[in-house]
């Protein structure tokens, strides 16, 4: 069976009935997507309005005891309610092939049906219509881009709204859903090029606007997902970020004025989503002084800010958010920014997990961790530069996620690494475990240096030596693992983990071993770095 498409010549009436077609299975995809979502959204919203209005409204009711539990286990219901956890989590685990993180298995799966579903529409009902066959993959991908650009967004996104995620979770399906576009739209860009070069006329189509425009757009594509692997990011996030911004504000422009006949309403919805969320952020930026200071003997810099009493609230609203954090114009010249790099700053917000807040005095600190790139080299020559009572203007952008209460497991290198937070009495918490993984020997004048108290140093070393068997290595995640689980057989457990890919893989494999027999789990793995 050979190829069944042709190059059809059709008249006015038949140009119409194919442009209704293109329209139709392109609201076809975009509904497809957007519907889904909005029905979680609905539910959600249903939920909470039965809850504000019932009668049970702020009714005790008793938490299940274990005896209930293990009965409620063993149903069918509960049966079937274990199962899907272990599903859940199998497709939650990382596909490494090759030497190579593809992602959660979730992310595959559902970016192959979601391909799979959009192909199918780009096909269904083109008939032998090469040309019908060839805008259709054109206007299916760009049905997608409102999507995509929600996906992306910080601040306003509903997608996290409906779901209960995080922006960090829901990035990954916006990474998933950029393959899937970037597909169609190669498939689209082949086959008008072998178009142009079976009647040939490529040179003379490349010179004019609306098909040059699409082969820049196409371009700027493939320089967007090409900068976006991890060996690019790795090398330089910089080329990254930059490409992404750039070609992000300039892409919708571009195929506005490509697709003239139709599809300008999905990039037009595109646009405006990302201009909204940059409104928003601007709106929820603050601007305070801040007093930076170098932890000695460590790779950290402590950031204290001075938060008006009138917004401190929305950063204690929740304990272990994270905030953006900028350097604004009047401080990049204090920070020894060159004017190659100044415009660079304008787009640059790095995440930072608030170490805590003062309620009495509206002070909140970052602790940030010194590394190779453009921000934290920039606050580290204005810790050097400045006295310690010298205050320099930061911008931070407040945003929210929930928190859960767990026994905390903390490895530091040196002892120096845990001092910034032993005013909060993390020694006396028998909840804290704290291990550290260099030597121990080495890193004593680590914590007197670290230290402006006398006494909390050497309360801190005697504490060192008096458990110095255990504290001295590197904590047994298995053991752990295995002796939280072993407590209250029936309870949830949420597990949170922050620290290197190679320890979050071991340490899920772990925890996955009771999820595979029953056990339910939340778990959360606070990464920054994709």
């Amino acid at each position: 069976m050979g190829w069944p498409y042709q190059f059809i010549a059709l008249d006015s009436d038949q140009k119409q009935a194919r442009r209704q077609s293109l329209d139709l299975y392109a609201a076809y995809a975009q509904l497809s997507a957007l519907i889904p979502i909005v029905v979680v959204l609905l539910f959600r919203f249903g939920s909470w309005l039965t809850k504000k209005f019932s009668s049970q409204r702020g009714a005790y009711s008793a938490v299940p005891d274990s005896p209930a539990l293990k009965q409620r286990r063993r149903t069918l219901v509960g049966h079937f309610a274990s199962i899907k956890r272990r599903v859940v989590w199998w497709l939650g685990d990382e596909v490494v092939f090759l030497g190579m993180n593809w992602g959660q298995r979730a992310q595959i799966v559902v970016g192959i049906v979601w391909a799979v579903w959009l192909v199918f529409l780009s096909v269904i009902g083109t008939g032998n219509d090469y040309l019908h066959l060839t805008k259709r993959f054109g206007i299916v991908a760009l049905s997608q881009l409102p999507l995509q650009y929600l996906l992306a967004l910080r601040v306003i996104n509903p997608v996290a709204l409906a779901f209960g995620s995080s922006h960090e979770q829901v990035n990954r399906w916006h990474r998933v859903l950029g393959w899937v576009v970037y597909l169609l739209l190669f498939a689209h860009a082949c086959l008008y090029l072998n178009f142009y070069i079976q009647e040939g006329i490529l040179a003379e189509r490349l010179v004019r606007l609306i098909p040059a425009l699409g082969v820049a757009g196409f371009i700027g594509m493939s320089l967007m997902n090409t900068t976006a692997l991890k060996t690019i990011r790795q090398y330089s996030y910089r080329v990254f970020f930059l490409t992404h911004l750039t070609v992000a504000l300039l892409l919708p422009p571009a195929i506005f004025f490509h697709s003239h006949h139709g599809g300008r309403q999905y990039v037009v919805e595109a646009l405006l989503f990302f201009l909204i969320d940059i409104a928003k952020r601007k709106i929820d930026t603050v601007t305070a002084p801040a007093v930076l200071e170098l932890i000695p003997g460590t790779s950290l810099i402590k950031i204290v800010f001075s938060i008006p009493s009138q917004k401190i609230s929305r950063f204690r609203k929740y304990p272990g958010m994270h905030v953006y954090l900028s350097i604004p114009p009047g401080s990049r010249r204090s920070a020894g920014i060159s004017a190659a790099t100044y415009l660079l700053f304008e787009a640059t917000f790095n995440p930072f997990t608030i170490a805590s807040v003062d309620e009495e005095s509206g002070d909140l600190t970052l602790v940030a961790k010194r590394q190779k790139g453009p921000m934290t080299k920039a606050l580290v020559r204005c810790a050097a530069d400045s006295l310690a009572a010298t205050k320099i203007p930061l911008s931070l952008i407040a945003t929210e996620n929930p928190a859960a209460k767990v026994q905390m497991v903390w490895a530091v290198r040196g002892a120096g690494d845990a001092t910034w937070s032993t005013a909060e009495g993390i020694l006396d918490d028998d909840n804290i475990q704290l291990y550290l993984t260099g030597n121990i020997l080495e890193n004593t004048s680590d914590v007197t240096t670290g230290l402006t108290d006398d006494n909390e140093a050497v309360e801190l070393e005697d504490s060192m030596y008096a458990n110095r068997g255990e504290i001295r290595k590197r904590p047994n995640l298995r053991k752990i693992v295995d002796d939280i689980f072993r407590q209250g057989v029936e309870d949830r457990v949420a597990v949170l983990v922050c620290g290197p890919e190679e320890m979050a893989r071991e340490l899920r494999s772990y925890v996955g071993t009771w999820v595979h027999k029953g056990r339910d789990v939340w778990w959360h793995n606070e990464n920054f770095a994709w």
